[in-house]
């Protein structure tokens, strides 16, 4: 239990950003790439809003890798999920090599050890069973709308496979199509509507996931319906040359849980 609590609490050190909060107008970001990691981790017995905001209150001032660029906390939001009960801490990184030092920092690290001890009932995260990625993300995270203040989010994430004969290089050349078919949409206006490819040669269960992030269930809805209306009939055949993906996406409600560029942000928990 404690190697796995020291692992839990390395990710939480040394999470990045995967969803920027900066507003990018037409910039095409898809070729921008970063290291993620996603950990599992299971809800302890004194898991609860208030206990979250305490958690993540005396952990933010142990981090110290200046390569640490944001972290985001997911819990499952529908019984659905490949996964029903287990939630996900997101971490991403400038780089793999800047992560292993992160982690192997953190493992040496006193205080990291007695605030993993202090908050084991709340939380406990397995890192020893973490995934990396190459994360692409190539629209801004508030191009279609601002974020809620309190860190809050919705997100859908797809498990895809890659056709026989493809790979990630033509999942890289879909990405530009694909944004600009959405920047030509009037329908995800307000929705926060943004999306990361995360690609992996080693993850059982999908060669990447698609991850869609907006503001809210209710703007999920709005964005797949405008999805459907002005994206599909012409992306999803190119999409379908290359990868297919699952009938339905996991589910999740999400935090952001810190930001390198406003190291004073706070999230604002719900149960």
């Amino acid at each position: 239990m404690k190697s796995k609590l020291s692992y839990l609490f390395i990710f939480l050190f040394v999470i990045s950003c995967s969803q920027e909060n900066t507003t990018v107008g037409e910039n095409d970001l898809s070729s921008r790439t970063y290291f993620n990691e996603f950990m599992p981790c299971q809800a302890g017995p004194d898991y609860s809003a208030e206990n979250m905001a305490k958690m993540i209150a005396d952990w933010q001032p142990l981090i110290t890798a200046d390569e640490l660029m944001g972290v985001w906390g997911y819990a499952p939001a529908s019984e659905k999920n490949l996964y029903p009960e287990t939630g996900w801490w997101e971490l991403q990184w400038t780089s793999k090599e800047a992560a292993d030092a992160a982690w192997s920092q953190w493992i040496q690290n006193a205080e990291a050890a007695a605030w993993q001890e202090k908050y084991a009932n709340v939380l406990v995260c397995d890192g020893e069973a973490r995934n990396g990625f190459e994360g692409v993300f190539p629209l801004g995270a508030e191009e279609f709308g601002e974020l809620p203040k309190s860190g809050y989010f919705f997100s859908a994430v797809w498990l895809c496979k890659y056709n026989e004969g493809s790979g990630v290089a033509d999942a890289k050349e879909f990405l530009p199509k694909f944004t600009q078919t959405v920047r030509n949409s009037d329908g995800y206006a307000g929705t926060s509507y943004h999306f990361g490819n995360y690609y992996s040669d080693s993850n059982p269960d999908a060669d990447f996931l698609w991850g869609d992030f907006t503001n809210s269930r209710e703007s999920m809805i709005q964005a797949t319906t405008a999805f459907q209306d002005d994206v599909q009939p012409t992306m999803f055949p190119m999409f379908s040359e290359f990868a297919a993906c699952g009938d339905t996406p996991d589910e999740y409600n999400g935090w952001m849980l810190y930001d390198a560029e406003n190291k004073d942000f706070m999230p604002k928990f719900t149960n």
